[in-house]
């Protein structure tokens, strides 16, 4: 897949359109959107023209989201594109989501069933409101069943932390492994992997808008962690009855109710 790097600065705002002037190393286009439709109209056609025509979609979010956080005049955007990136909707979480980095390449799949005979890890997190105590749990399956328990308690956190950090554990302990499905009831956790750190790693780990990605130390450490694995991502519904995900659930609150902690 290829990345695709751009400045957008922001030159007008009025009628419902927003006035552009994109570059990259080599070209300028000056651009038109029109926020209600997502239409684009180019002052003049060049090869810049073209690349975000290819890639609408995904300017359209970055537009989207720009708008979302109350865009300015003079605002510049730093944008990244991935031609012939996946994306996922709200419908995919119902499926079986791969994501294959082997041989320093990304394929993102749909598919209907799970890979069989290999690693599975399960994993849930707990934050504590009243008291701001934190803690994850979960344990790794081997094809053959063996079981391996984990679990930890943190001072303060908050539950999408607590997420991320169960799967890392998870994936921590099977570092050799190549191939590895990971069931949770996160799906912060799952877009975090399947889709932004692609995004993030190729823009300095911050958002469009020259932001530190939140909790960008940890993600950059579990982004390190799937290099080169084949992973897999199921994801379960949170107390919907689902007997292993029920257990790291309790495992979770558990650890942030009753153990020692931990200093974040």
């Amino acid at each position: 897949m290829k990345v695709i790097k751009l400045i957008i600065c922001i030159e007008t705002i009025g009628n419902g359109k927003i006035g552009c002037q994109i570059s990259n190393t080599r070209e300028t286009a000056l651009l038109e959107y029109a926020a209600e439709n997502g239409s684009l109209f180019f002052e003049q056609e060049n090869g810049l023209a073209e690349v975000i025509r290819r890639n609408h979609f995904q300017f359209e979010k970055i537009m989207r989201s720009a708008i979302k956080g109350n865009i300015k005049v003079g605002q510049i955007i730093n944008a990244v594109f991935i031609e012939g990136f996946t994306f996922l909707n709200d419908a995919d979480f119902n499926k079986v989501i791969r994501v294959d980095r082997r041989n320093e390449k990304l394929h993102i799949i749909k598919a209907e069933q799970a890979t069989p005979g290999i690693h599975k890890i399960y994993a849930d997190g707990s934050f504590t409101e009243k008291s701001g105590k934190s803690g994850y749990g979960g344990f790794i399956e081997t094809p053959d069943g063996k079981q391996e328990l984990f679990c930890q308690s943190f001072e303060k956190g908050s539950s999408n932390l607590m997420e991320l950090l169960a799967v890392t554990d998870g994936l921590e302990r099977l570092t050799h492994v190549k191939k590895v499905q990971v069931n949770t009831d996160s799906r912060f956790v799952i877009r975090g992997l399947a889709q932004w750190v692609h995004f993030w790693r190729h823009n300095n780990w911050q958002t469009a808008y020259g932001c530190n990605v939140k909790y960008a130390k940890q993600w950059q450490h579990i982004d390190r962690l799937c290099e080169g694995k084949f992973l897999e991502f199921i994801w379960i519904k949170g107390h919907s009855g689902h007997e292993l995900q029920s257990f790291c659930d309790e495992l979770a609150k558990d650890s942030a109710g009753t153990k020692p902690y931990f200093r974040l």
